[in-house]
């Protein structure tokens, strides 16, 4: 019975002492600052947030704690003054860290952290090499115009990306399996092969163009692991995400969307990872400016919001995609215009879906709104230009005071197509997500939504390229 009381105690000796060990002690050093406050912070993508707070004594002395560990990643430590400077937490976190307020990254060492140390000097190194590229640029520019001058520069600006890719992959190598050497990994360039391309081939330009983009889109994350969730708290993976998403991939929804899910099914082998692709994502394109990148939301909020895998998302939530969902999908690009019937002002209905034109705007509006005072007359010079040409307005106002909407019509000869619908029965608000006016909709021949949202010098544009 002792020999079982002694060993259950060792176990809870060494449980607690296994929990306590969880914990972080940073002890902060920083020779120029005393009697104040400072932060530790941390990233999550590109955005920043404070984790810590310490107390700095007379001395520069300050200790952050706690008996939790940290969740891994690039950690800032934040001065009085809204500077930082940014450490490395991994599984070692109780270390010290001793800097210099004249200069916290030249003077920056650490104490039992050996990886810490690692990136701090990756940190100087960095910010000496672009130092130095930047000085090789600008003489490059200053000897633009002599060709010996610029081919010397040439060799510089190649002999020091050979420098620092080479110092990138002893971080590498010196570091196996460390945090640091992922985040090196992920700053590597991807280096596309030249394609070898049949000599009596049409196009050989376009067929390299289309080889290079689907060998960069097919190995683009190939650096990158997507389901480590030290990542998160970086900067890196999140300006990876929009380089991809914004630079490399063809900007069109049929391009996007199946890149979108291969990312998120890939990122579910870590649910952090998994939660925070999906909100990341999803936020990215259903705020994104870009005509027709509202199809890539529809897309990733009914494959997980709405088929109940994002697990966090409260009922709350989900009834404001469902809502946004039911707004946005009737009026995608490429989608087939919902069909409006709806009275002129003589009482006679006037089906859009019966319009003849090559390009027809479906122009929402309201006499009274300042804004559609000053588009509805820009629109109506388009009319007068393009009308012989094929182009028709299908023009909506939006209120009921038809005695009014009429004087505005006949004192702006608004000669197009214009209907109402006083009773609100037709859901035009719904169909078209028409929230505010002026509301503009292009449609071509066949009904089909072209464009969507724009401006009336987007559409004067448009109409130019279209007629020509």
């Amino acid at each position: 019975m002792k020999r079982i009381k002694t060993i259950l105690t060792i176990l809870i000796i060494a449980f607690c002492a296994n929990v306590f060990a969880q914990g972080y002690k940073i002890e902060v050093q920083i020779n120029g600052i005393k009697d104040t406050t400072i932060m530790l912070g941390h990233h999550l993508g590109e955005k920043k947030y404070v984790q810590d707070t310490a107390k700095v004594d007379s001395k520069g002395f300050a200790v952050f704690q706690g008996d939790s560990a940290l969740r891994r990643g690039i950690y800032l430590v934040i001065l009085p003054n809204k500077t930082y400077f940014e450490i490395l937490i991994n599984e070692d976190q109780k270390f010290g860290v001793k800097t210099d307020s004249n200069d916290y990254l030249e003077k920056l060492t650490f104490t039992n952290c050996k990886e810490c140390n690692v990136f701090a000097d990756y940190q100087r190194y960095l910010v000496e090499q672009q130092k130095t590229m930047s000085a090789y640029q600008d003489r490059y520019k200053a000897v633009s115009a002599k060709p010996d001058s610029v081919k010397i520069m040439q060799e510089k600006i190649k002999d020091l990306d050979k420098k620092v890719n080479e110092y990138w992959n002893s971080v590498i190598s010196n570091n196996p399996n460390s945090l640091i050497a992922i985040i090196v990994k992920m700053m590597l360039p991807l280096h596309i092969p030249e394609f070898a391309v049949p000599i009596n081939a049409k196009n050989a330009d376009s067929l390299r163009w289309v080889m290079g983009y689907q060998f960069n889109k097919t190995h683009y994350f190939d650096n990158i692991p997507l389901t480590d969730s030290r990542l998160l708290r970086t900067p890196i993976l999140e300006q990876r995400l929009n380089s991809f998403f914004d630079r490399v991939l063809i900007p069109l929804p049929d391009s996007i969307i199946p890149e979108v899910f291969k990312i998120i099914e890939i990122s579910k082998g870590n649910k952090e990872v998994f939660q925070y692709m999906l909100s990341f994502l999803g936020n990215k394109f259903s705020t994104s400016n870009i005509m027709g990148f509202d199809a890539i939301f529809v897309a990733i909020a009914e494959k997980y919001y709405l088929s109940g895998q994002a697990w966090w998302a409260d009922k709350k939530m989900l009834d404001k995609i469902q809502e946004r969902v039911t707004a946005l999908k009737p009026n995608l690009i490429g989608k087939q215009c919902p069909n409006l019937s709806l009275p002129d002002m003589s009482g006679v209905i006037r089906r859009l879906s019966d319009v003849k034109a090559k390009i027809t705007v479906l122009y929402f509006y309201d006499s009274n709104c300042s804004h559609c005072k000053k588009v509805t007359p820009e629109v109506k010079k388009l009319y007068d230009i393009f009308k012989p040409k094929g182009f028709e307005v299908y023009a909506v106002y939006t209120q009921g005071n038809q005695p009014e909407i009429v004087e505005y019509i006949n004192k702006n000869n608004l000669n197009w197509i214009n209907v109402w619908d006083p009773a609100q029965n037709s859901k035009f608000r719904d169909l078209f997500d028409i929230y505010s006016t002026p509301v503009i909709y292009v449609l071509d021949a066949k009904k089909k939504i072209i464009a969507k949202r724009i401006s009336e010098e987007s559409l004067k544009q448009m109409l130019e390229l279209e007629f020509k």
